[in-house]
């Protein structure tokens, strides 16, 4: 499947199954999966891309997080509450839920998005889960929305509230390359810059003694460095663990 050939619903059986969730509207379904380059490529055929969908998903995602924490923290204030959900409703945890779905094969991107890698960023993955939460509150109910929610992002909140969700991949990375035992040069070079001033797309590289170790693509230098810094720990585990 490509994600400029129209998807049959037989395609999205495997995806459903994943969720745990099954669309009466596979429209909705379907405009939860599309990019709006995809659409605006189509703009005569009236394709409704992602981003409505998106923002009320965004919504929805937040709320039952913080509901969640609210009931199982009942000792902890707003300042924790708050901290502990920017740490699981982010772009970064958000993708990785995407990667369990498989969700990048799923995406109906445009020609030129789709040239450029559009599948594994980041950035689209998240969009596209906060998508799928709001369709799915369109399609059955919030209550269902909520078991999906609560099911899919299990994980990274029980991985918040236990302190193992840590984002500062940087600082992991530098620490890792001078520990006992290794002994380490470690470079971060932002390698492209591209897009609109109001919608930027970096790509950093991490470097170990010149070598290519890592690389990611963020809407911030911080945060392709970060991504990157993450793709060099996964490569940091298969070499020396």
């Amino acid at each position: 499947m490509t994600g400029n050939i129209g998807t049959e619903e037989a395609d999205f059986l495997e995806l459903e199954s994943r969720l745990g969730y099954n669309f009466t509207n596979k429209d909705l379904l379907l405009a939860a999966l599309t990019h709006s380059t995809y659409a605006y490529e189509s703009k005569q055929d009236k394709v409704e891309d992602n981003e409505r969908l998106e923002f009320v998903g965004d919504g929805i995602l937040d709320f039952v997080v913080a509901e969640v924490l609210y009931r199982k923290r009942e000792e902890s204030g707003e300042g924790y509450l708050s901290k502990t959900r920017s740490l699981i409703v982010c772009e970064p945890t958000l993708a990785e839920i995407a990667a369990q779905l498989n969700l990048g094969l799923y995406l109906r991107l445009g020609r030129g998005e789709e040239g450029t890698g559009g599948r594994d960023k980041a950035s689209n993955l998240a969009n596209a889960v906060e998508a799928l939460f709001a369709a799915i509150y369109f399609d059955g109910g919030f209550e269902k929305a909520r078991e999906v929610i609560q099911r899919t992002m299990e994980g990274p909140i029980d991985a918040a509230l236990s302190g193992r969700l840590v984002f500062d991949y940087k600082s992991k990375i530098l620490e890792r390359a001078q520990t006992k035992g290794h002994a380490h040069v470690v470079r971060f070079d932002i390698v492209d810059e591209r897009g609109p001033v109001h919608d930027r797309e970096f790509t950093a590289v991490v470097f170990l003694d010149d070598e290519e170790f890592g690389r990611g693509i963020g809407s911030s230098k911080k945060q392709a460095e970060q991504i990157a810094s993450k793709d060099a720990l996964r490569e940091w585990e298969k070499r020396f663990s």
